[in-house]
Formats: C-alpha cells, structure tokens, sequence
C-alpha cells in the first residue's frame, strides 16, 4: 500500500510530493530577535555550546574554546561535532572519528562507533546519548546528505563504564540533536523530515512530537525552567523542495558544481556573487528585503516540556546570524552560536522569559 501510496502522492504533489513549505507563523512568527542579541564573541566556524563548570565553552572546527577568555582548552585531530557536559566530564564528538571523554570518573575513554557523531547528551553519570547524523557521511557534509535524502541516521547509547555502544534507532533522515527529558522518553531532531520525534530507549519505539517545521532543526538543549531549546540549520523554501524532488538534477549538480554554489540551503549566503539567485532574494539596487527567499537564516524556538513551541528569536534574509545551530542557557541568559556568520550572541533575559 505504501508504494501505491507514494506513486498517487508523485501523481497528485501531495504527501512527500508535495513543494509546499509550512509560514512561519504563530510562536515562529519572523523578528529580528538574534540580529539585536549582543555579540559575545568572534568565533571561526562557532559551533556547540554548553556551560562546563570553568564557564561557557565552545566548539571552533578541531578547537574547544572557552567564549569569556578566548583560551583555547583543548585541540583534536578533526573537526568537534558535537559538546556536552555533565558530572564533571565534558564529552567530544569528533567528525569521522567518535566520542572522546575528558575529565570526570570516565577521563580518556573513547569510543569509535558511531563514527560521525553529531549531537550529545547525557542521560545519567554513566550513560551518554549519541545522535549520528548519517552513518556514510560526517556532519561536515550535511548539505550533500540532504540533497541525496540521506535516511542512515541513528541514534546510540553509550554505557560509559563498559564501553558498550548500542544503536537504539537507524534510518533516521539526518539525526541533527537529541536532549533528556527525565525518563526513557528523549527528544531527537529528525533534520531531513523537518521534526522531532519521542524515542522510549527501552523499545526503540518513536513518535513524532512536532512535526511539519518550516525549517531543519538541530541540536536540542534543555532549559532551566523546563523546555527546551531547538535551533536550525535554515528555513526551507520551495525552490530547494522541487530540487529535492528530481534526482537526476540532484546528481548533477552534486557531481559538476562547486558545493559552495549548489542550490541548497546554507549555514550563509550572500557572500559571493557566483551564489545562486532566487525569485525575490535581489531587490531593487541590489538591496536584500528582510522577507526575501534566502538560501541561509537565523532560528532559535523556545519549546515547553513537551515540545510545543513557545517563542523564536530570528536573523532573517537581511540579517547577520545566521546557520544557527547551537544555543544554551547561562544564568538568566540565553547564548547563541551562530555558525554562518562566526559569532556567540547572549540574548540577555532570555532564559527567564524576557
């Protein structure tokens, strides 16, 4: 039935078919919230954030830096995909090359599988929760496991004290972030299939929770006053759901053009001329409207505890932050990395609802 199913969908543009993209509406009604957030620092690549017990660190390709200082606390052999820190261990997602352990009563254990870690969590003292976003490509080439529907994301659970890593859930379209909820219930983004679904580590059972987003969403970080935080990678449009949805083109493009050109959303955009264009993204004398079709954007929600959207802060078309992929409360504070554009922004208040 499901193939019948796809084939009336392809027929009628409905279903997986279908190019329309959900507005951003309601809780995602559009500001320019990240845009007036104070710029904390300057940061190459600024990508994970968590609050270690030395203050706010972050991930700048194969460096971790601490943002107050700038002092880099430690460098690997590739690129740092992935952060997270609890019970006084600071755990690594390092792209190609898995889990590495700093600090704490785990200090110095790795583990190879999954290999392209993309987002971390833990669950408890013992046991780390690992999102892969595709098991064939590292979290550097997201863009190419999106144009090719990638579907070999998972999600692991490392048992830290034997070493153990079990795969609780595959055929994930790019397992983009994963967060605790305090049970054997957690959250995991499903960039690709624009949601986020409810996984019982028990069965491996999942449910979707939020489903058609206007935008691919990331990493998931919890809030201090229950909620959690979603960022994204961009918001879709409906030139790149038509691309998506022819192959043939989809391989060519991939093939004969430089990635930085493809029609794909992007972390930035703007940045050369070579770009590909939009139908509205150029307005008269070359100025950007805030509502133009863009490639790249800037999108941080607000979700209550059981992940229905509260409120969102944005860099629109016309902004300076976008690719944000990252966010994390600090006192009163909610911090921001914006990827695109290599800046950590603090929106002040922000954790506490203002």
């Amino acid at each position: 039935m499901s193939a019948i199913r796809r084939f009336i969908d392809r027929r009628l543009g409905r279903g997986e078919a279908a190019i329309t993209v959900p507005v951003l509406d309601g809780p995602l009604l559009p500001n320019a919230g990240l845009d007036e957030a104070a710029e904390v620092a300057l940061l190459t690549y600024a990508d994970n954030l968590v609050v270690t017990g030395k203050g706010l660190v972050a991930s700048s390709g194969p460096r971790v830096i601490r943002v107050e200082t700038g002092e880099e606390i430690a460098a690997f052999d590739a690129d740092v995909s992935a952060l997270a820190y609890g019970k006084g261990m600071l755990a690594v997602g390092l792209d190609g090359k898995g889990v590495k352990l700093r600090g704490g009563a785990h200090d110095g254990k790795s583990f190879a599988t999954p290999k392209n870690p993309s987002a971390l969590a833990f669950l408890d003292a013992d046991t780390l929760l690992v999102t892969e976003g595709a098991s064939q490509r590292r979290a550097t080439d997201w863009r190419r496991d999106l144009m090719e529907r990638g579907q070999s994301g998972a999600l692991w659970r490392l048992n830290l004290a034997t070493g153990e890593a079990v795969r609780v859930l595959g055929g994930l379209a790019w397992a983009g972030g994963v967060a605790a909820t305090g049970s054997q219930k957690v959250w995991v983004s499903e960039s690709w299939r624009h949601r986020v679904l409810s996984v019982d580590l028990g069965t491996g059972k999942a449910e979707p929770v939020l489903e058609h987003l206007p935008a691919y969403p990331a990493r998931i970080a919890p809030a201090v006053e229950a909620g959690f935080w979603l960022s994204f990678f961009s918001v879709r449009n409906q030139l790149v759901e038509f691309i998506l949805r022819e192959p043939a083109y989809c391989k060519r493009m991939l093939a004969e053009v430089p990635e930085p050109f493809w029609m794909a959303p992007a972390l930035a955009s703007g940045l050369s001329f070579s770009e590909p264009m939009q139908g509205s993204q150029l307005r008269r004398m070359g100025v950007t409207k805030p509502f133009a079709e863009t490639r790249s954007y800037g999108l941080v929600l607000q979700c209550s505890p059981q992940m229905k959207p509260l409120r969102s802060f944005h860099s629109r078309a016309d902004g300076q932050a976008h690719g944000c992929v990252s966010a994390v409360e600090q006192g009163d504070d909610l911090f921001v990395a914006s990827k695109g554009h290599g800046k950590i922004l603090r929106l002040d208040g922000a954790a506490r609802g203002i």
